[in-house]
């Protein structure tokens, strides 16, 4: 991996251009259906996780942040060298490829058949799963050129965004946080920081840093992105225990992939900043505890 700034023009240099472009159209008709099947089953909205006294979340409420970061995301700023990585390897980067979506397959997989859902293994088996095995790959593998320019840009304007998110996804006054009031201080602030430690910080190396940055190189932007953020969002199948099999898969799709996954992912794709990606998940998940423990 060189330390050489890589900036191309969208497509260039990408071994399956077609490929990474038919797996983005696929992916925008499964995220179409997803939606049209949640909002048959349950018009009124999901529950954002399977926490006790988790709220059931209107689909505007979840679906407007996620537009208006967008468009934040690729307005700021103006003008912008596209942040690219090469391939420099193709083999080495499809095997890594490989590995790292096994590790994301077996993870919801290990975790239903433990039954550790409700326990602190589950952050345990989160840890070797999405962030040992997976950086012993990244580690093994290689095989891509990137490096970012120091810009100052690639803060202020992912800043702007995360916090206009955060603004609107978790401070708002039309959001409900789960009710937390049996739940003692000292086991909240435990699984707070358990949290923002497994799913901030590792589930961003893994999913962004890691993952989706290959499968940019390998498949394009909006291919990588497309990946990226479906094997993010069936990663938490199972969070909201809503309906049969069909409406739970496409309530990930809509919660966790359309209503986060997506906005990290074009995060990390415009601005390659990972510390405000970890940010904005971090926030994501701890913004009312944080509320709650502060006020």
């Amino acid at each position: 991996m060189t330390a050489a700034t890589t900036t191309t023009t969208p497509g260039t240099g990408v071994p399956f251009p077609r490929t990474g472009t038919a797996l983005a159209v696929t992916g925008a008709v499964v995220a179409a259906a997803a939606l049209a099947t949640v909002l048959a089953a349950a018009p009124d909205g999901l529950r954002a996780s399977a926490d006790p006294g988790a709220p059931t979340v209107p689909y505007l409420v979840v679906l407007g942040p996620t537009v208006l970061a967008l468009a934040l995301t690729w307005a700021l700023p103006r003008r912008a060298p596209v942040l690219a990585p090469r391939v420099a390897d193709r083999r080495r980067v499809l095997l890594a490829v490989m590995l790292l979506l096994a590790c994301a397959a077996a993870f919801p997989l290990v975790v239903a058949a433990t039954g550790v859902a409700a326990s602190a293994d589950y952050h345990l088996v989160k840890i070797v799963l999405l962030v040992a095995v997976p950086g012993g790959v990244v580690l093994a593998t290689r095989g891509l050129r990137t490096g970012w320019p120091r810009a100052a840009w690639r803060w202020w304007a992912p800043l702007v965004v995360v916090g206009v998110w955060t603004a609107v996804a978790r401070a708002a006054p039309w959001v409900q946080e789960p009710d937390y009031g049996e739940v003692p201080v000292d086991l909240l602030v435990t699984a707070a920081v358990a949290t923002a430690v497994t799913a901030g910080v590792g589930e961003e190396l893994f999913f962004r840093v890691w993952l989706q940055t290959r499968l940019e190189a390998l498949l394009g932007r909006w291919g990588g992105i497309t990946v990226a953020t479906l094997a993010f969002a069936l990663m938490h199948v199972g969070s909201r225990q809503h309906g049969g099999a069909l409406v739970e898969v496409s309530g990930a799709i809509v919660v966790q992939g359309l209503g986060f996954g997506l906005v990290a992912a074009c995060l990390w794709s415009r601005y390659r900043n990972a510390w405000l990606v970890v940010l904005l998940h971090v926030l994501a998940n701890g913004f009312g505890i944080a509320v709650l423990l502060l006020g």
